[in-house]
């Protein structure tokens, strides 16, 4: 726990932007430009989309991961010159693999390092990247964060660990395209009613072809803020921009108090039923 209790009111951001495929340069200028109108505004918490300085390759020679990595660096030094929160996710290496790893930086200090646990088999993520395994809770100067990236959201035994863990924000790092934004929209707001906590999602805007073939993936913004109680606090449109909202984190404990659903789980019929169905493959598998 950390002795520097955050705000009981702070300012998020969503630095919601194009993304484009091995450009880090042109990446790095565009969320450092969005960062500082945040920064400007007064956010303390900024969240960036999902493989935010190289986009998704379908290779990554040493020099793109060492480019990734830099403009990595420079957005924890500018945590610390803005006194920011940052969470976004890149491309990096450990132990000779690749991960997809969101990288908490607060205020400077790389607080946490979150590896994707699922893989998104449909655009071949799998193919150039290693999954992760451990989930990440973490305190920050922005409160108790729990870090998702993208496809996570549609896995909801890996959200309920952050319910336990009596996270207060879940922070999404994304890149959730335009033909599944239903989807997107469904399941920020479900994750945050059902785990009482606020949910910041960034999604990228833009396009650029499927690992898969030739098909081209649109990108259509609609980050989201939801709180707690499922009130949608702020969304983007289509457009690159900065979309801001006011977290007030005492309704996260509000509402938990409101609902007891801590109190009133039956954790021996989960239990029962994991034994019994997690042993056997899903139908249609």
């Amino acid at each position: 726990m950390r002795d520097d209790q955050p705000p009981a009111r702070f300012l998020s951001a969503c630095v919601q932007c194009d993304i484009r495929r091995g450009d880090v340069a042109g990446n790095l200028r565009s969320v450092e430009a969005h960062l500082r109108t945040a920064h400007a505004a007064g956010a303390l918490l900024a969240v960036l989309p999902e493989m935010w300085t190289t986009s998704f390759a379908p290779a990554y020679p040493p020099e793109l991961l060492e480019q990734a990595r830099a403009a990595a660096d420079r957005v924890l030094r500018l945590s610390g010159e803005f006194g920011m929160v940052i969470v976004g996710s890149t491309v990096a290496e450990h132990d000779g693999r690749l991960f997809n790893v969101a990288h908490v930086c607060d205020r400077g200090r790389l607080a946490a390092e979150y590896r994707k646990i699922h893989l998104f088999s449909p655009n071949a993520e799998h193919k150039t990247l290693t999954a992760g395994s451990e989930p990440v809770v973490v305190d920050t100067s922005a409160g108790r964060l729990a870090v998702a990236i993208c496809y996570d959201l549609r896995f909801p035994e890996l959200v309920r660990w952050f319910f336990h863990e009596r996270a207060e924000v879940l922070v999404v790092p994304a890149q959730w395209p335009e033909a599944r934004a239903t989807h997107w929209r469904a399941l920020v707001d479900a994750r945050a009613v059902e785990n009482q906590l606020f949910v910041i999602g960034c999604n990228r805007t833009g396009s650029e072809p499927s690992l898969r073939g030739t098909d081209q993936l649109v990108f259509p913004g609609n980050s989201r803020v939801v709180d707690p109680m499922g009130d949608l606090l702020a969304t983007g449109a289509g457009e690159d921009g900065v979309v801001l909202a006011e977290i007030e984190l005492r309704k996260a404990t509000a509402m938990r108090r409101t609902m007891p659903i801590a109190k009133d789980r039956r954790p021996e019929i989960y239990r029962s039923l994991w034994e019994r169905a997690w042993t056997q493959p899903v139908r249609g598998d």
